[in-house]
């Protein structure tokens, strides 16, 4: 027991599923192989059972047996075929119409007899009884020749033919005598007993049985109890599922699912809702550790910031003593910390959970926004109308930095930027290269040795600020122009 839990505990959720799949599986092929061989149990005592029923008809087999086989089954009432051609079937019908034989000399004895038949009956002759023993049972075009002859008959001469030949008939034929007897019994019900099936049901229900002394009806209302009693199921071939099949009977147990097979069902489904339910669960305890330690850095990051503060206001005071070299890295080192610490500022609101939290807004003019952003770029710009709006200034100047520097790095000849101001704030960088396509950018995901800039990963975080603060990052080829659009 401790080894299974111990494997159970090595494996991970994919692979504990396909295994409880396969167990379930095999499981279930065990029940139906069993279920199976109980049927075929059932089956052979239902049938023996039901054979001690009061039949609804009662055919003996010698009465069955009394007439010839070929003229009972449902292809004797078809063109035979297997012995003749086509033309040779065509020659027949053309000497009953014209009454007279144009054909060549006929070879087939069976054929001459067949043309025989057809010139006496389109000329009236009467044949004797004895020729009806003499030749085949069926004709060629199919029935038998009695068939045909006995509805060339009139009234008197048909009893008296009836009486002599009456054996000789199809069952088809209203005259035969089985033939009331099995009217409800369709053609291929009959074939089918015929042929040695114990057993056959009607559209009406009423199940036939072959045995040793004949052939029996059973109606619906006697042998349903029997097989609701031995719990059964029998229908005909039409039904959805069947677990074993005999002639046109569809065999079920008629007993709900074996215990062991809704004990692993249930099991298998509380095993996937908990993999589930455990994997969301993790999911989101990541996320909150995250979330966590971003807070933390956050908020620890402060302590050094303020400190660097300190630094930062030192010298400043003591801004003009120093020479230029030094004035210049202390520019530098008070723009580090006023971004460092708009950064922890920014990220505190981002990481709350109110939107309107995470994309602070400032009002500012527009000018004096670019004029400040551009600056250290040495960049030019244009713009439509100057206005003083309430945006998102600092991670809107990010998106507009790492555009700037794509297009100064993998971009070729002048960075021009054009800013239009209407229903949408639109920010355009443009240059005269080309931006990849969409194939080269996922070669360039695929393998990212095919590239020798990094260009798209910063396009990336780009694109998800713009999303996030509703606005959209579009991307433009031949020329290279890459658009911030932010509704107002």
């Amino acid at each position: 027991m401790l080894l299974f839990a111990a494997i159970i505990h090595t494996m991970n959720r994919f692979q504990l599923i396909g295994l409880l799949v396969v167990f379930c599986v095999n499981a279930s092929s065990a029940v139906a192989q069993d279920n199976t061989t109980n049927l075929q149990t059932l089956w052979q005592q239902f049938y023996q059972q039901a054979g001690l029923l009061s039949p609804q008809k009662n055919i003996s087999q010698a009465d069955i047996n009394h007439y010839p086989k070929s003229l009972l089954l449902s292809s004797s009432q078809y063109p035979i075929f297997s012995q003749f051609h086509w033309q040779e079937i065509q020659q027949l019908w053309q000497t009953g119409e014209q009454c007279q034989q144009n054909q060549p000399l006929v070879t087939k004895a069976a054929l001459h007899v067949a043309i025989e038949f057809e010139l006496a009956l389109c000329q009236k002759k009467p044949l004797a009884n004895s020729w009806f023993d003499e030749v085949p049972l069926l004709h060629p075009a199919g029935g038998s020749y009695a068939d045909r002859y006995l509805a060339s008959l009139d009234k008197p001469h048909r009893e008296l033919f009836l009486a002599q030949h009456r054996r000789q008939l199809t069952l088809a034929n209203q005259e035969h005598p089985l033939h009331a007897l099995l009217s409800e019994l369709s053609s291929q019900g009959v074939d089918a007993l015929l042929s040695g099936y114990r057993a056959y049901i009607t559209e009406q229900s009423t199940l036939w049985l072959n045995n040793d002394s004949g052939w029996k009806a059973i109606d619906a209302n006697q042998w349903q109890p029997l097989a609701h009693s031995m719990k059964l199921a029998i229908a005909d071939n039409t039904a959805a599922v069947c677990s074993f099949r005999y002639s046109n009977i569809c065999l079920n147990v008629a007993t709900p699912a074996p215990l062991l097979t809704r004990w692993i069902l249930g099991f298998l489904a509380l095993a996937i809702a908990f993999l589930i339910t455990r994997n969301i669960y993790q999911r989101r305890q990541n996320a909150k550790e995250r979330q966590f330690i971003l807070q933390l850095l956050t908020h620890e990051l402060r302590t050094p910031i303020t400190s660097l503060g300190f630094t930062v206001e030192m010298f400043r005071d003591q801004f003009d003593e120093l020479n230029d070299n030094t004035q210049q890295t202390v520019w530098r080192l008070m723009a580090d910390h006023q971004r460092l610490a708009q950064l922890a500022e920014t990220s505190k609101g981002y990481l709350s959970s109110q939107p309107e939290e995470q994309f602070q807004h400032q009002s500012a003019y527009l000018s004096d926004w670019l004029d400040h952003y551009l600056e250290k770029y040495s960049l030019d710009y244009t713009l439509n109308e100057d206005r003083e709006l309430n945006l998102p200034y600092y991670w809107l100047g990010i998106c507009l930095e790492n555009l700037i520097k794509n297009a100064q790095q993998h971009g070729k000849g002048n960075v021009v930027i054009d800013i239009h101001v209407d229903q949408v704030l639109r920010i355009q960088v443009s240059d005269q290269g080309e931006f990849p396509s969409v194939a080269q950018r996922w070669l360039t995901l695929i393998n990212p040795s095919m590239s020798q800039t990094n260009m798209g990963i910063g396009l990336a975080i780009v694109s998800r600020l713009m999303k996030q603060m509703d606005g959209k990052l579009i991307c433009q080829r031949k020329p290279t122009r890459c658009i911030l659009e932010l509704p107002l």
